[in-house]
């Protein structure tokens, strides 16, 4: 199963996890995507840890797969 969203800046990226806390900041909620998903899986580079406050997406879509 994967998930993917459209972010607001038009960016299609998976959401990978969505942690409460984490171990870098004093903040709640993070999610975690991956921006070159596309890609096989050994060779994705790109992941960002985001605040679920700024993480905003158009369309949020599950896959299986």
């Amino acid at each position: 199963m994967m998930i993917v969203a459209k972010m607001e800046n038009g960016k299609i990226v998976q959401i990978v996890k969505v942690q409460h806390e984490v171990g870098f900041s004093q903040d709640k909620d993070w999610v975690f995507v991956c921006f070159d998903f596309d890609k096989i899986f050994r060779r994705r580079e790109q992941f960002k840890w985001i605040p679920a406050a700024r993480a905003r997406f158009t369309w949020v879509r599950e896959f299986i797969g």
